[in-house]
């Protein structure tokens, strides 16, 4: 009889592996990757790219150098075979504007739009060192960092670089670009709730616009059980309530049909609903009990 020693949790279940759950989780962003190079172009898949290249790339290196092993050994023993680190690539992608102007290190066309932005390929490296090497990896890698690495990863970016997005060019020949959603012009006669379920306005991000497209990712992980299905919908709900009392009744003096209105744009716009769906069931970060 043979024994394994590992670390807790001791019970384990084969056929729901890291890599299993990865791969679980890369499949339910697929529709929000689909639909950010429609409204956003080929520069979504550029960025997606290079984040996976760095992020992967980023932990393989701290693999070997953790082992002091540079050979096939390490190489094929290190953790980002488990798929993780392109889970953190793909979310810490979807959470960028598709293009940015930082130190204007752009390829840009004669009519002034954006053809390739090294801009957005620095930024996706920086983020991808937050997130993988001081977040995951400097704690002990996947299981142990102490926050989600790809939101940590978004809020350094935007706390350390006040980068604006540029136009580009999406999948229907017409120009795109991120930028401040409704929440920061609150002009409430401007909002089309339908624009903003089906992601065909401007957002922050631009994993973060099509709401069917989260939805749908959000309904797939609920289904093969990688999530607890829950959690999104108290963060969503909670936020609701805190929306419609603070912002609407309160501070805004708000009624009737506005206030319906700012419920919900609060809860379409903007990044909570990628984040109630990718982020914040994080096994590390999910809370341990129902209560």
């Amino acid at each position: 009889m043979s024994y394994t020693v590992s670390t807790s949790p001791h019970i384990t279940d084969k056929g729901n592996s890291t890599r299993r759950i990865m791969l679980d989780v890369l499949i339910a962003l697929i529709p929000s990757v689909i639909a950010s190079v429609i409204f956003f172009g080929y520069h979504v898949l550029i960025n997606l790219a290079f984040s996976a290249i760095f992020c992967f790339g980023l932990e393989l290196l701290w693999s070997m150098f953790i082992k002091k092993e540079w050979n096939k050994k390490g190489i094929k023993e290190a953790s980002s075979w488990d798929l993780s680190s392109l889970v953190t690539a793909v979310i810490l992608a979807l959470n960028l504007p598709s293009t940015v102007k930082v130190w204007g290190l752009n390829i840009v066309s004669a009519s002034g739009r954006v053809l390739f932005s090294f801009d957005t390929v620095l930024v996706c490296l920086i983020g991808s060192i937050v997130a993988i090497v001081l977040v995951k990896q400097l704690f002990g890698g996947i299981g142990r960092n102490f926050a989600n690495p790809a939101a940590t990863a978004r809020a350094f970016l935007l706390v350390a670089f006040s980068f604006s997005s540029v136009q580009t060019l999406n999948a229907f020949g017409m120009e795109a670009s991120t930028g401040a959603t409704w929440l920061s012009s609150k002009s409430l006669k401007s909002i089309s709730l339908l624009d903003m379920f089906l992601g065909n306005v401007g957002s922050a991000a631009v994993g973060e616009t099509c709401v069917i497209a989260i939805l749908l990712g959000y309904i797939y992980l609920s289904i093969r059980k990688v999530i607890d299905w829950r959690i999104p919908l108290m963060i969503i709900g909670w936020s609701a309530i805190f929306a419609l009392l603070f912002d609407g009744a309160i501070k805004s003096k708000l009624s009737g049909e506005e206030l319906w209105l700012n419920l919900c744009a609060h809860i379409l716009s903007g990044g909570l609903i990628f984040g109630a769906v990718f982020m914040a069931t994080d096994y590390v970060t999910t809370p341990i009990t129902r209560l």
